[in-house]
């Protein structure tokens, strides 16, 4: 059982990363609620899962940074993005290779905390925010400078913030995603479905479009099928937790 959640939480991560960078909603939502009865299973997460279970619950926040109401965290001053950070913070540490892009993207997030929340008019919220997420320190002092004078100017659509707007941080995470699924290939579960798509001798013409992905690979009938079990599976994990 432990093998096979650890294959399926690789697939469910997997599908989610594709449809977070290809836009697609109701797909996103449907392999979040799969990603996310399965990291509910864990007793404890296995080492090796750790940057994967890291990246989808950061998604799952980042999907619905902009929804105030939606809580995450016990402690209701925590808003989606906020929340969202502390995963990201947790994923930094777990590599150490690209830290110019985890840069950029902690502070697009800080920024867009900020600017969330002076979009819906919550002032004093953005300030207490502001406090609580940065120091006095050198490396945050600049900042820490700027958007105060942003929330004390009450107006969320000064250059700073539509600089570093959240559409900008979505492409930018993004990025990561595609570097994160391009280092992250090998998925058992994808090659068992290709493999038994070849012994079948089905979809043998898709196949041979190396550009295509695994999905628009297996004949529609065989994709059909395998999402059935993945479904059924998560069925079976969402009446026993």
């Amino acid at each position: 059982e432990a093998e096979a959640a650890d294959w399926m939480l690789e697939f469910a991560c997997s599908c989610l990363c594709r449809h977070f960078i290809g836009e697609n909603e109701a797909e996103f939502r449907r392999w979040r609620d799969v990603a996310q009865a399965l990291i509910n299973g864990f007793f404890k997460i296995p080492t090796h899962q750790k940057k994967r279970v890291y990246l989808c619950q950061f998604l799952i926040r980042i999907a619905k940074g902009k929804s105030l109401e939606l809580q995450f965290e016990n402690d209701q001053r925590i808003s989606p993005l906020e929340s969202a950070l502390s995963f990201w913070t947790l994923l930094e540490k777990e590599e150490m290779k690209l830290e110019k892009l985890h840069e950029d993207i902690r502070r697009f997030i800080l920024i867009q905390i900020v600017a969330v929340h002076m979009e819906n008019r919550y002032f004093k919220e953005a300030a207490e925010v502001l406090e609580r997420l940065l120091t006095d320190s050198e490396s945050d002092k600049l900042l820490r400078v700027k958007l105060s004078t942003v929330i004390r100017n009450k107006d969320p659509y000064v250059p700073l913030l539509e600089s570093f707007s959240y559409s900008r941080l979505i492409n930018k995470i993004k990025s990561y995603v595609e570097l994160f699924m391009t280092e992250n290939k090998t998925n058992f579960l994808i090659q068992e479905t290709t493999n038994h798509v070849k012994s079948e001798g089905l979809g043998a013409t898709a196949l041979q479009n190396a550009s295509v992905t695994v999905s628009e690979k297996s004949n529609l009938e065989t994709k059909q099928r395998f999402v059935l079990n993945i479904t059924l599976m998560r069925d079976v994990l969402g009446q026993s937790l």
